[in-house]
């Protein structure tokens, strides 16, 4: 085909032969030898037992992580004779933490009944001493 830019007509394209193959060969349709029998397409094994086994596997793995994560710790198994007697360490006194409010009551109100009362501490008084260099002159 000629470049459009060229300014030559566009040739038509040569015919071509496409040649079409026969039929593809197949097993079956090879030549059989004496020396070599013809091929057998052989049966596949059946699957579904090996899958049943491979679920069953895996259902028995999830539950048993299932029943690992979701079980109470257990205390330390130890093999426990009838005759032994076990003694059990005192149980720890709970801390009790006792919680302390201070209120400031405003002029007027009571304390609520059975209340501590404490009269708040007067303030300190504050002494200022100020120094002052004025004009050159210290005091």
């Amino acid at each position: 085909m000629a470049d459009i830019r060229s300014g030559h007509p566009p040739q038509a394209p040569a015919e071509r032969r496409v040649e079409v193959a026969a039929a593809p060969v197949t097993p079956a349709a090879r030549p059989v030898s004496a020396a070599r029998p013809a091929p057998v397409a052989r049966q596949r094994p059946d699957a579904r037992p090996l899958r049943i086994a491979f679920g069953m596997g895996a259902l028995a793995a999830a539950s048993a992580l299932v029943t690992a994560l979701a079980s109470p710790p257990m205390a330390s198994v130890a093999p426990v004779l009838a005759d032994t007697t076990i003694t059990l360490p005192p149980a720890p006194t709970p801390v009790v933490r006792h919680v302390i409010q201070y209120v400031q009551l405003k002029p007027g109100q009571t304390a609520p009944p059975r209340a501590v009362v404490k009269q708040a501490p007067a303030p300190k008084p504050r002494v200022v001493v100020v120094t002052t260099r004025q004009s050159g002159k210290v005091p």
